[in-house]
């Protein structure tokens, strides 16, 4: 078990390599992020603390490069750029974000929930991050700091808890649980929720999607009987498994701000359950909807957001605290997690700012998450956001990318029939996949 004391006890061997290291790190094995440590933070403090002059920012951006390289090494390719210039990207990166979080004081006054509009921060950019040739300079002009006990103590932990992760349950979603968050009482649960989300997708993978597929084909050939399909709505993820980034759009995140309102769009509960499995959409439910900047996901992610240095003080972490003293604790199964003392609040936070330091870092990975990004197409041809990928689109709104893919997963039925101009199965279906890319955000109010 690698502990502070050991952990920079040495000087790693001549023949060690940042490279190796992050081979190793590619391979899961924890040994490498360990000399992946002992290779690089001590010139890491030094330039951190060229540039910062708390301890605790140097310790923040230190530990987060190291974490951040660790999760994101499979996407290093040696053949494309030395280990040095990609861990010094990752590490500008997270020097950026820093530097921005001093410039920019957080706001404390409360917000109202889907009343107040969150004030969106000034946007990373690259222009924010130092130079690559710059930050390699400094590595190889300052010599080696020392480094604090705290930081030492963190990154030890940080190792400790990847090693435990091996060892945890796999939440309903097949990743395995946060030991950081994860209390044993979950584990029954979370083993009966994996499984009927095991058989759900068996029964999808099996007859559902075979079923669509069928569907589809007669509907596009226009075969008898077929008409009924397009009155029932379609069956969507038969076409969205046929035409997959087809149905995907490219959109500015901090312009798709309007989004539907599901208990006004769909007053009916049931029809509310069923509208996912159809790709057209009747009604007025384009009518209802709400600004995505007053809502609760809004206000989370721009509030942790904007207390990064410091979470404990976020609105966020006192409202879960406020749980805390309740005897409520907020708790997940689907996620693994009990928030039952004031550290797995803190953890539970810090995990969110990881991920944004990763997009930050990164950009947007549509490839990530439970879901994609969803939107649907109102009557005016325009997009509109739905409850898909809700946490990670205010994220890349909150941090400025420009650019993000959302995957139409509804139409309104008066946009697609204009569209379509009267046609039938397959061509009304190219016109329609035609159209997409000129579909722009819908204004908001």
């Amino acid at each position: 078990m690698v502990t502070s004391d050991t952990l920079f006890s040495s000087a790693p061997p001549v023949t060690s390599a940042v490279g190796d290291a992050l081979k190793e790190c590619a391979q899961g094995a924890t040994g490498g992020l360990e000399t992946l440590a002992r290779l690089t933070v001590p010139h890491l403090t030094a330039i951190a603390r060229h540039f910062l002059d708390a301890p605790r920012d140097v310790e923040d951006v230190i530990h987060d490069t190291l974490v951040l390289a660790w999760h994101n090494v499979w996407r290093f390719d040696p053949a494309a750029e030395s280990p040095h210039a990609w861990l010094m990207q990752v590490f500008a990166s997270r020097l950026a974000s820093q530097r921005l979080a001093l410039a920019t004081p957080a706001d404390a006054t409360p917000w109202r929930l889907d009343v107040d509009r969150v004030v969106l921060p000034p946007p990373l950019t690259d222009a924010q991050r130092p130079t690559l040739d710059a930050l390699m300079a400094l590595y190889q002009q300052l010599p080696p700091a020392s480094v604090d006990d705290a930081l030492k103590a963190r990154l030890c932990c940080a190792i400790s808890l990847l090693d435990a992760s091996r060892d945890m349950p796999l939440t309903p979603g097949g990743e395995p649980a946060d030991p950081s968050l994860y209390d044993p009482s979950l584990g029954p649960r979370m083993s009966l929720s994996r499984l009927a989300q095991r058989a759900k997708g068996l029964i999808n993978r099996s007859l559902t999607l075979p079923l669509e597929h069928l569907a589809l084909r007669l509907w596009l050939s226009e075969a008898p009987g077929s008409r009924p399909l397009e009155a029932r709505g379609l069956p969507r993820r038969g076409i969205e498994s046929r035409y997959g980034e087809a149905l995907d759009v490219s959109v500015d995140p901090r312009r798709l701000l309007k989004q539907i309102h599901y208990p006004r769009s769909f007053p009916d509960r049931r029809e509310r359950h069923r509208i996912s499995d159809r790709l057209l959409w009747d009604g007025d439910w384009d009518l209802s909807t709400t600004h995505a900047l007053s809502s609760r996901r809004m206000h989370f992610i721009a509030d942790i957001w904007a207390h990064r240095r410091d979470p404990s003080q976020s609105r966020s972490y006192h409202q879960l605290a406020e749980r805390l003293a309740r005897g409520k604790p907020v708790a997940s199964h689907s996620d693994g997690m009990v928030l039952d003392r004031p550290e797995r609040i803190l953890a539970y936070l810090r995990r969110y700012l990881l991920y944004m330091e990763a997009m930050a870092c990164f950009g947007f990975d549509n490839g990530l998450g439970k879901d994609r990004l969803g939107a649907a197409v109102d009557r005016h041809g325009e997009l509109v956001k739905i409850n898909k990928g809700l946490h990670r689109m205010a994220m890349a709104q909150v941090i400025g990318i420009p650019r993000v893919e959302v995957r139409v997963r509804g139409i309104h039925r008066q946009w697609w029939e204009q569209v379509s101009e009267g046609a039938k199965g397959d061509t009304a279906m190219q016109r329609v996949l035609a159209a997409l890319p000129d579909c722009r955000p819908s204004a908001a109010d």
